[in-house]
């Protein structure tokens, strides 16, 4: 488990990436659990887990056309969802699947965007590191070898 998923150069901005993403789902859909879990199970999304650059340096936006859902910018925050907790949350799973080099389709399969979100108290207090640690542990993530 000690091989990461892709170069450690993409690492950051994957985090970014995937926070703005996860504010945009929020600010464009009704229901951004699902669709978050739509885009942590689709192929695009597979091919980043393997560290295609092609994959890895799209823009958000290019992602969600990817998926077929048309994105208006909009500037509004989400009142629904709390956008810290979002952005938290794309830390969390990029850093699940980064470091221990595993499938976002078998990480959301093991903590539902719902729970990840309900989690974040206490959880944020915790460095990056050390939440994802714990989450693996209680969830039995990684045990097994992907790619």
């Amino acid at each position: 488990m000690s091989n990461t998923a892709y170069d450690e150069v993409y690492f950051d901005s994957m985090i970014q990436k995937t926070r703005y993403l996860f504010k945009l789902i929020a600010r464009n859909t009704e229901n951004p659990f699902q669709v978050i879990t739509e885009y942590m199970c689709c192929t695009y999304r597979s091919y980043m887990d393997m560290g295609n650059p092609l994959y890895l340096n799209k823009t958000p936006k290019q992602i969600l056309g990817s998926m077929g859902m048309p994105v208006e910018i909009k500037f509004e925050i989400s009142e629904k969802y709390d956008e810290f907790i979002l952005e938290w949350m794309a830390d969390v799973y990029t850093y699940l699947q980064w470091k221990y080099n595993l499938p976002s389709e078998k990480i959301v399969q093991k903590i539902e965007p719902e729970n990840l979100y309900q989690k974040y108290s206490p959880l944020h207090e915790a460095s990056l590191s050390n939440c994802a640690e714990k989450l693996r542990k209680i969830y039995l993530i990684g045990e097994e070898t992907y790619f």
